[in-house]
């Protein structure tokens, strides 16, 4: 399942926040669709996935605006 959370229209640190709150709800088998239109968030986002080790599955800047794809990381035992 993916959920989508757009925050296009918003501007830092918005955006930053509502994708921390997405991601803590964010179960392993779920996939979070996040977009933005304020490139300041951009590697603030970056940021918080590597941070968070956070899967960045993809990650792209298109019309509409940015876009990304990510998921937990699944856990190795």
């Amino acid at each position: 399942m993916t959920l989508i959370l757009d925050t296009r229209g918003l501007i830092c640190p918005l955006p930053l926040l509502k994708t921390k709150q997405a991601l803590k709800k964010l179960s392993q088998e779920e996939k979070l669709q996040i977009w933005v239109d304020d490139k300041a968030s951009v590697a603030d986002l970056r940021l918080l996935f590597k941070t968070l080790k956070i899967d960045l599955v993809e990650e792209a800047d298109t019309p509409q605006g940015y876009y990304f794809l990510v998921q937990q990381k699944a856990s190795t035992c």
